[in-house]
């Protein structure tokens, strides 16, 4: 566990137990809130496959906030994870126990929400600072120009361990997410070399028509070395060594750790944002996220250059063969998110922008 001390700030209209549920880390914070202001005050990390549920990371943190401060006391809550939700329950496929929202309440006696993680990280995409580029990084389009924020719709796509959609409505100040399994969508062939993996890596999940998640992923890497390796028939020698021998799910963080000094590793990350250009152009097609697509996940922060070479992300992101959608394509503004903390800032959002909750949750949740 990891106590991170973030705030000295006190002056706040309210306090959000945010947390965010991963395959690896929870972390868990407490939010101050001051006229749509958010700044984390305290924020707890523990390791997800070491804790036996979700109370005891929450009494955990706010012991270690009671220590500090007895008047940090949160008055509403809001838990993301990977994973569907049904009646304020999530079941996360990628751990052994559930997030019940009503088991919360009850312990807290404060009203709680669960929600799908990227139904989180869309309730944070209005607080991003787009001139901020500690934070966050404006891709411009292939022209050079950078396209400016109109509308009211923005989306969100992250490639981790797999693949996550989800989009924001605003109007006047207020905001309504909502989730996607858009990750699930057909697989975008559109050349030789999309069309050869996308018959490989049929065979390998078994289907007919594999979805976009089993390529644009970690998940998705680790299928690209595959087919590198048994199509393209590419030489397994020096670092492709210690991929080969690496488990699956550790393959993508050798791959694009050596992407930059090894070719064969940095074409498997070209051809990865060559689809994941594809599947975002595909999602701006459905959506026209005219005040922004953001792109988020470990994968984009760490091969942030590749996506920047020579336009490649965006260079993808901008076909279609229709001329006129091409042009709305190149109006789009397009995001890299590099903040970690858009979870924990989009739960405590939700939590004050959500206000149909569970019938036992005080009528008091109302913004």
């Amino acid at each position: 566990m990891v106590v991170k001390w973030k705030s000295d700030n006190r002056d706040f209209s309210r306090i959000i137990l945010a947390g965010d549920v991963g395959g690896t880390n929870t972390n868990i914070a407490l939010v101050g809130e001051s006229k749509g202001k958010f700044e984390v005050i305290v924020e707890c990390v523990y390791s997800t496959q070491k804790l036996n549920n979700i109370l005891e990371a929450i009494d955990d943190t706010l012991k270690q906030a009671f220590q500090v401060d007895a008047d940090l006391k949160p008055d509403r809550c809001c838990i993301s994870a990977a994973g569907p939700v049904v009646e304020n329950v999530c079941t996360p496929s990628h751990i052994h126990w559930d997030i019940d929202g009503h088991e919360i309440f009850k312990k807290l006696h404060i009203p709680t929400l669960v929600i799908n993680d990227f139904m989180a990280v869309s309730y944070s995409l209005p607080l991003l600072d787009v001139n901020s580029e500690e934070k966050i990084l404006q891709l411009p389009h292939t022209a050079g120009f950078i396209s400016p924020q109109v509308g009211n719709m923005r989306a969100i796509v992250g490639a981790g361990t797999g693949l996550g959609v989800g989009f924001l409505i605003g109007q006047k100040g207020k905001y309504v997410a909502c989730p996607s399994e858009a990750g699930h969508i057909g697989l975008p062939a559109f050349d030789p070399e999309t069309k050869a993996l996308k018959s490989y890596i049929a065979k390998r999940v078994k289907y007919y028509t594999p979805g976009v998640e089993p390529a644009v992923s970690g998940l998705g890497i680790a299928n690209i070395y595959h087919f590198f390796k048994d199509v393209k028939s590419v030489p397994i020698t020096g670092v492709l060594t210690e991929v080969d021998a690496a488990f699956d799910v550790d393959k993508p963080s050798i791959i694009t750790k050596y992407a930059t000094e090894n070719p064969v590793c940095g074409d498997i990350v070209r051809l990865f944002i060559k689809l994941y250009g594809r599947f975002a152009s595909d999602v701006a097609s459905c959506l026209l996220p005219t005040v922004g697509l953001y792109l988020a996940g470990g994968i984009v922060t760490k091969t942030e250059k590749f996506f920047l070479e020579e336009n490649l992300f965006m260079h993808s992101f901008e076909q279609n063969y229709n001329p006129v959608i091409r042009k709305v394509l190149k109006a789009i503004p397009v995001y890299i998110i590099r903040d970690y903390s858009v979870s924990l800032y989009g739960a405590a959002n939700a939590a004050v922008c959500v206000t149909k909750v569970a019938p036992e949750f005080s009528p008091k949740f109302v913004s």
